[in-house]
């Protein structure tokens, strides 16, 4: 029996290896270091083409996989949108097959994401990009996740939702910011300022316009320390956004040049032609019709060169406009027939096309693989074939032993969750009993009770505070976390009525780290109130000076928040914190449990007097408390 549980092992271990080496890429995990240290590779369609083929003839199907991802994306950049489907197709397909891990559909999501925004599918882009985006946060992979983060602020942005294209904008910049300077940042920082951009067209909002350009002068900065060229061209037409928007057209002109100048006339043809377009656009604006024309036609010959109708229709609607508003209308006219016959060849092609998808949806399961692919598929199925054959050559007994192993273990398992829940619940419960000393309650209704109205003047205001104080512990009941903004809020209100109703002064202030968003940032509820209790009631009990309590909220690295808690009281002898440990002991139990973390704190006597409090938590943004939520915190 003995041996034939180690056999089974064995297999199972066997597979497993197999599986891992079938998803590994020694060449592909070369590149991808390479490229995020230095991204002008992907400027350069021909070597990523060159190296596309080189990967196909490798014995691993990871390799061969990753060989249409690089391929997609020269397709991509070419505008060869249905060759770049089916190419991130079979790369999907490939994976599927050796049962790779989420991890290997990174690349594939991304670029997926991307081609989908470019062809106008904004809900399928969205939904690529959210599945590389879960993948990413847990990776740590900062540059893969800001081009998520982008790609959603662009599909969101062209889909009309200001605000969550401004949300994956805001969410992209400070990961971007701490990048290493090279080349992979550059291309980022001038896509971030690409967004913002966006948002000013959306909301017309100056100070989109403002981070536009420290983003992209940012950019220009780091490009030039680096000698980074191939990003000059994106750079210079940032500039011109920035310079156009502003009406600042001569500017503009100037930047203009300085991006044609960064082209080369043989290749750079869709580059050229875009800009000669928004060169004719900008001296329509000045009224020079001549000059504007000029470059028009300019624009209308590199549109002939691409051969794409929709730039081509593109080029004569503007050529026309050049035209008529300069009010020679026979060449107008001339321009317009051209123009409606391009019109029509359009409608044509999006008819064709349209006929083609659907067409090809119908005909895609029976529909012939060439030679080669049919090749790979058949190497492919050979070596899973070779591992099942083994596989099943012991199912039966094999069966047997793992379903009473498998009982064996879901027992064990099933003990020690039940175990687990058990403990949540009874730390859930004593957080529930400690949201707040009732004492304290207590004794602001009885001074509530004891003071007239006709006396003070701010009493209607300390009924307000004191009935907001009390709906947000009874909120807290319900709900783990709460927003930094509404902790600072029923901070203050606590603080407030502790003052008023006690007998020794004290000032209380907050610090919010300018990094953080305080309506964005979640904290678990009641981790810091008790802490606070502690000072005010016994720090600054029978204190011979103003008490002063300050609270600071600090980002730490990315993905670390740091509270601290800093008092002039008497110290650790006068205070009794050993209810203010238990709760946040509690507290952090939960938070490291379910989130794999390891959240700290630390309470020490200051030297000058006082007592300090610091308190280490992941930084858990409004979406991942809903998902802690959701998960059982």
């Amino acid at each position: 029996m003995k041996r034939l549980i180690i056999c089974l092992v064995f297999i199972g271990f066997a597979e497993l290896v197999q599986a891992q080496s079938n998803c590994a890429c020694e060449s592909m995990q070369d590149f991808i270091a390479q490229r995020d240290f230095d991204s002008t590779a992907k400027h350069k369609s021909f070597n990523l083409w060159k190296f596309a083929k080189t990967l196909e003839k490798d014995k691993s199907p990871r390799c061969v996989a990753f060989s249409y991802q690089l391929k997609a994306q020269v397709q991509i950049k070419n505008g060869q949108f249905e060759d770049a489907k089916r190419s991130l197709d079979r790369e999907k397909f490939i994976l599927d097959s050796v049962r790779c891990k989420s991890a290997a559909y990174v690349e594939n999501n991304l670029t997926l994401g991307e081609l989908l925004m470019l062809q106008g599918d904004y809900p399928g882009s969205i939904d690529a990009y959210s599945k590389t985006v879960r993948i990413l946060q847990r990776s740590g992979n900062n540059a893969m996740l800001s081009r998520a983060y982008l790609g959603l602020s662009g599909s969101y942005g062209r889909s009309k939702d200001k605000e969550k294209a401004k949300y994956y904008a805001n969410l992209a910049y400070p990961i971007v910011r701490v990048l290493s300077d090279n080349e992979t940042k550059i291309d980022l920082l001038a896509q971030l300022s690409s967004r913002y951009y966006k948002l000013y067209q959306l909301e017309k909002d100056k100070a989109f316009l403002d981070s536009a350009l420290n983003t992209v002068s940012f950019s220009y900065v780091l490009a030039k320390k680096m000698e980074y060229s191939e990003s000059y061209l994106q750079i210079y037409n940032l500039f011109e956004d920035h310079a156009y928007y502003n009406r600042n057209y001569r500017l503009a002109l100037k930047y203009l040049d300085s991006a044609l100048m960064q082209t080369n006339p043989d290749y750079h043809w869709k580059e050229r032609g875009a800009i000669y377009g928004d060169i004719s656009d900008i001296y329509l604006e000045l009224k020079r019709y001549d000059k504007a024309y000029q470059f028009a036609d300019s624009n209308l010959v590199y549109a002939q060169k691409i051969g794409d109708p929709y730039d081509v229709t593109n080029a004569l609607e503007l050529l026309y406009n050049c035209a008529k508003l300069s009010g020679e209308y026979e060449r107008a006219l001339v321009v317009y027939e051209d123009l409606s016959k391009m019109k029509d060849s359009v409608l044509k092609i999006q008819n064709d096309r349209a006929f083609s998808q659907l067409s090809e949806k119908y005909h895609r399961v029976r529909k012939e693989k060439s030679d080669a692919e049919y090749e790979q598929d058949r190497r492919l199925l050979q070596q899973q074939q070779q591992i099942g054959h083994l596989k099943w050559r012991l199912i039966f007994v094999g069966s047997i032993i793992f379903a009473l192993l498998g009982a064996y273990v879901l027992m064990v398992f099933r003990q020690k969750s039940i175990k687990q829940k058990q403990k949540r619940l009874e730390i859930q419960q004593r957080l529930n009993k400690a949201r707040i000393n009732p004492d304290f309650i207590f004794n602001a209704l009885s001074q509530l009770q004891n003071a007239e109205p006709g006396q003070n003047g701010d009493y209607k205001k300390k009924i307000q505070s004191f009935s907001k104080l009390l709906k947000q512990v009874l909120d807290s009941t319900h709900d783990d976390f709460m927003t930094l903004d509404r902790e600072i809020e029923f901070l203050t209100f606590y603080l407030t009525l502790q003052r008023d109703r006690s007998k020794h002064a004290f000032n209380f202030s907050f610090e919010v780290d300018e990094q953080l968003d305080p309506s964005n940032v979640c904290l678990p509820t009641m981790i810091l109130q008790p802490f606070v209790e502690s000072t005010v009631l016994d720090g600054f009990s029978n204190l011979n000076k103003v008490g002063e309590l300050t609270i600071r909220f600090k980002l730490r690295g990315l993905n670390e928040l740091a509270i601290i808690i800093e008092d002039n009281g008497k110290g650790l002898k006068a205070i009794d914190s050993s209810r203010a440990s238990e709760i946040i002991n509690d507290r952090l139990y939960l938070l490291n449990k379910l989130n794999k973390t390891s959240s700290s704190y630390l309470i020490r006597e200051k030297t000058g007097g006082g007592v300090s409090v610091e308190i280490f938590i992941p930084l858990i943004t409004k979406a991942y408390a809903e998902e802690l939520k959701k998960e059982g915190f």
